[in-house]
């Protein structure tokens, strides 16, 4: 089993190690739906989305993947949705996904205020690990517990 990394140099891996685990097991949690390409690019541009699918009804969904969704990823995922829709000359059907753990509330209020017809996916709490072990190489110390009076004890007088 592969460990989890929380790289400093890429605070993104975590959203990419579950983007991965979903998108391997997509046929299992989405049946109706293919994987296109996993960051699918888009012409003329060096935007990618986190992942690109098609489903029975030929409907294809750019896909976004957060921890924690905010306001700042409907910027991502309406520039997806737009460049989309631009490459298909405006003659497919094109959704945008965002799926994250959790959903800021401000996040869900301009969602269905604005009428943004996004798709909204929450990633059940047991895939946060991605089917990866969590690293476990620094485990926490494990206070001990001095009691007084005891041998070791900081009530005890230091040996001569």
């Amino acid at each position: 089993m592969t460990e989890l990394s929380h790289s400093e140099h890429d605070p993104l891996a975590h959203e990419r190690q579950v983007r991965d685990w979903y998108a391997q097991h997509l046929q299992e949690v989405r049946p109706h739906e293919q994987l296109v390409r996993t960051e699918a690019r888009f012409i003329d541009s060096r935007v990618r989305a986190d992942m690109r699918t098609v489903d029975r009804d030929d409907v294809i969904r750019e896909w976004e993947f957060k921890l924690v969704a905010d306001y700042a990823a409907l910027g991502q995922i309406l520039t997806y949705v737009a460049l989309a829709r631009k490459q298909y000359g405006f003659e497919r059907k094109i959704r945008g996904v965002i799926a994250a753990f959790e959903f800021s509330p401000e996040f869900l209020l301009v969602v269905e205020v604005m009428n943004l017809g996004l798709e909204l996916l929450h990633i059940p709490h047991w895939m946060r690990n991605a089917g990866f072990a969590m690293n476990i190489a620094d485990p926490p110390p494990i206070p001990k517990i001095i009691r007084p009076g005891k041998p070791g004890s900081l009530s005890d007088p230091e040996p001569s």
